[in-house]
């Protein structure tokens, strides 16, 4: 009899045992029996009801720990007034484990918040240091059978490598002796249309079996044990069907190899391949997604150069306080947001804000953590804590999303509930009727197994993964890439669209767009001196002189003397004659002759005038500009009844103009990262289904807490990495392919289900009047296997209009 808590086989001696109104619960120890109590008494004993375990039995480290506050104390931080420590919580297993630690934690006295992350095992503790302390949380933790750890980077990776290994171990086994099955089975099937020694035939059949029974048993075991635990807990899942569909092959294929018939051994081989494949590219998906933050972090540098006194030191960032002085130089990014104190700057805020322009900073003007310093070396006063920085929060802010999206149940899940059982019951119903009547015991099986192997939900178990697996197939070879086949399920559903505008719907970068000349100096030459003084500098605006000037074929000299001025511009010399290139202001400082009055910078550009010699020879004018593919996107999805957004962190006139260019109905303008978030977080609690589309790291909280988040290539990481769906190659139209084709295989899905419970209301009735022997029973199996995947290969043609 399996322990109550954790499902493990009770060991022999005196039990553990808890009388209830009702029953007798039995333990396998007394820590189990605590943990039981604990829960139960705090109200939460529907956990028990709830979980879906895959593998029975406690951690190794479970109700082992001791827990001291000397040690836990170096990874407390301080969040406002409360304190905060990240854990590590070994023994996740489904999200009603989630579900118990955060109410077990958070019902703590002096716990303010428990948020416990299912992809990562993660948990943030937010809590009041005067009434409780790190050790009690953990001791807490502990005490209801999970193994907590201080949360630092190695953990978490080490933790993902350890889940990794282990599919990565039982997938590699069931593959390779999978392939070796497949010989044998060919030779039986061979055997069966042309005939075959009965002792060759024995021989086959036995190897089959040694070769079967591992890959069942040990590769499928995570299928079996959460079967198991479904059964227990009253609520069916896939992983039953798995289950049925493995062992119904197996257990008549022994005994068939016993009596001396045909054996299907390569069939419940084939369903723990394939599944166990499934699971091991979702893993990976669910690591990508948490990678994602890792990688938003590591755009804060390692080290830091911090003043003591007039004396620079070495410190990393996370050693910096809110009033502490450093030194940023050109080429570095900044540790921690702060405030400039001494020095002029550009500064490349696009990482962090999705703008594309650099902005000038001095003394009093506030920066970003992340953000890249360009030309001047700036004196920085630190502002906030490297955890707390612009770019930490936006980091918390994607994990908090992620963490509040629930899995989304498949269609095969939702009706195994019924199914299953059905089927069993109908099973045993045949046994007993036939057996009943008269039949031999043999032939009364045979025909109870023929039941169980016709309604093998193999066509039920393929309908899903086989048409999810051609329609992100086709996708990615349009490049598309969905990350899970939920992804295609919520694509297909939604009702909002909402946009980021730079990088997304624009181009993301200074374009010039036009050239005007004065007198004496024609368009071409104009742009030959530009090009020739920005020739090798970083700056957005001159690689877009000089893509410029590749593009339209205008050679130009290098330039020397070159001296770049924050905000101002850059002088140099071209032929020994003096250039000069940047805002007026700046030409009016160095004297340039013959500026014309009222030259102004248009809406959403940016002017730069060009000096040769001492006098003003024309000016060139740069734009973001909307990507030719945006106003066809938006009328595709407003064809189709979907409401359009545009959300955007630029002035509310420049979101405006671009919303109405577009084709959007609304744009909202001057929002922070977190504010795009609410706004997503507003219209689904409206009940619509939302799609947000941007590129960077200001969007990373919106696109995780949409229903769908789309990153655009050529984006940042972060916004790549929380997306659920990645555009390879910035093109919009792929967007709308990505609809279609989530709207076709959806609908295949629903066909291939459809098929899938036709054929098994008209041969299990068959089954069941013994018209069907096992054997055909499986051939009916296959063809309808075949039939789904058929169906299925269909997606692989491109979608069209």
């Amino acid at each position: 009899m399996p322990c109550f808590h954790c499902g493990a086989d009770i060991p022999p001696g005196v039990p553990v045992e808890e009388r209830t109104a009702d029953s007798v619960l039995t333990f396998c120890c007394h820590g189990c029996h605590g943990a039981y109590l604990l829960i139960s008494g705090s109200g939460l004993a529907d956990y028990y009801k709830r979980r879906d375990w895959q593998e029975t039995g406690l951690i190794p480290k479970a109700f082992r720990g001791e827990y001291r506050d000397s040690y836990l104390s170096r990874f407390v931080y301080a969040s406002g007034e409360a304190s905060v420590i990240d854990i590590i919580i070994d023994g996740i297993r489904c999200a009603s484990c989630v579900w118990l630690n955060e109410k077990i934690i958070g019902r703590m006295p002096g716990v303010v918040e428990a948020r416990v992350n299912y992809a990562t095992g993660r948990a943030r503790v937010l809590f009041d240091p005067e009434e409780t302390s790190p050790a009690a949380i953990f001791t807490r933790i502990d005490q209801i059978g999970y193994a907590p750890r201080p949360y630092t980077e190695d953990e978490a990776r080490q933790m993902g490598q350890r889940e990794q290994k282990d599919l990565l171990v039982r997938f590699g086994t069931a593959f390779f002796l999978t392939m070796q099955l497949m010989a044998y089975a060919f030779a039986l099937y061979a055997g069966y249309f042309q005939g075959i020694e009965p002792q060759m035939k024995g021989y086959l059949q036995l190897f089959s079996l040694l070769v079967t029974t591992p890959v069942v048993f040990y590769c499928g075991w995570p299928f079996l044990s959460g079967a198991w635990r479904g059964v227990l807990n009253g609520a069916p899942n896939m992983e039953l069907l798995i289950a049925i569909g493995a062992l119904s092959s197996y257990g008549y294929s022994v005994y068939a190899t016993c009596a001396g018939g045909e054996v299907y051994y390569e069939t419940a081989a084939m369903i723990v391949t394939l599944i166990l494949a499934g699971r091991l590219l979702e893993n990976g998906a669910k690591r990508r997604a948490f990678g994602g933050i890792g990688r938003l972090l590591e755009l804060c540098p390692g080290q830091a150069q911090r003043f003591a006194g007039e004396k620079l030191e070495t410190v990393e960032p996370s050693e910096l306080r809110p009033g502490d002085l450093i030194l940023v130089t050109p080429g570095e990014r900044f540790p921690v947001d702060g405030t400039v104190v001494e020095g002029m700057s550009d500064v490349d805020e696009s990482a962090a804000t999705g703008e594309p322009l650099p902005l000038l900073k001095k003394a009093g003007d506030q920066v970003i953590a992340g953000s890249g310093n360009l030309t001047g070396a700036l004196r920085v006063r630190c502002l906030r804590e490297a955890g707390d920085s612009f770019i930490a929060r936006v980091a918390q802010l994607v994990e908090e999303a992620q963490s509040r999206r629930a899995p989304i149940q498949a269609i095969a899940d939702r009706v195994s509930a019924y199914f299953v059982p059905a089927v069993l019951t109908l099973s045993l119903a045949t046994f007993t009727w036939h057996y009943g009547t008269g039949r031999a015991l043999g032939e009364s099986l045979m025909i109870a197994l023929a039941v169980l192997v016709i309604a093998c939900p193999c066509a039920l178990g393929l309908a899903t993964p086989t048409a999810i697996l051609a329609g992100t197939g086709a996708a990615a070879s349009l490049g598309v890439i969905f990350k899970g086949g939920d992804i295609l399920e919520r694509l297909s559903r939604v009702s909002v669209a909402a946009f980021d505008k730079t990088g997304t719907l624009t181009r993301g970068a200074p374009m010039l767009v036009d050239i005007q000349a004065a007198r004496g100096m024609t368009p071409r030459q104009l742009l030959a001196l530009a090009a020739a003084v920005e020739r090798g500098s970083l700056h957005p605006i001159a690689k877009a002189i000089r893509d410029y000037a590749e593009r339209h074929d205008i050679d130009y000299p290098a330039g020397t003397e070159m001296v770049s001025l924050a905000g101002g511009g850059i002088t140099g010399r071209v032929a020994s004659e003096t250039v000069a290139l940047g805002n007026v202001p700046f030409l009016e400082r160095l004297g340039v002759a013959a500026i014309p009055p009222g030259i102004e910078s248009p809406e959403g550009g940016l002017l730069v005038g060009v000096a040769h010699q001492g006098r003003y020879c024309g000016t060139l004018t740069f734009k973001d500009r909307m990507r030719d593919d945006a106003p066809g996107l938006i009328s595709y999805f407003r064809r189709r009844g979907l409401e359009t957004l545009l959300l955007s962190g630029d002035r509310q006139e420049c979101t405006d103009k671009v919303a109405r260019c577009a084709g959007i109905a609304l744009g909202v303008g001057g929002l922070s990262p977190a504010d795009k978030a609410v706004e997503i977080e507003k219209l689904r609690a409206k009940g619509e289904t939302v799609l947000m589309v941007g590129d960077g790291i200001n969007d990373a909280p919106a696109l995780s807490a949409a229903d769908v988040g789309c990153a655009v290539a050529g984006g940042t990481d972060i916004a790549l990495e929380t997306s659920d769906l990645v555009l390879a190659k910035p093109d919009l139209e792929r967007l709308s392919l990505a609809h279609r084709m989530a709207r076709r295989t959806m609908a295949v899905v629903r066909q291939n289900l459809a098929w899938a419970f036709l054929y098994n209301v008209i041969g299990i009735p068959l089954a069941m009047t013994g018209r069907l022997t096992p054997i055909y029973a499986a051939a009916a199996m296959a063809l309808s296997s075949v039939c789904v995947v058929g169906n299925s290969l269909r997606l692989l043609r491109t979608p069209d209009e």
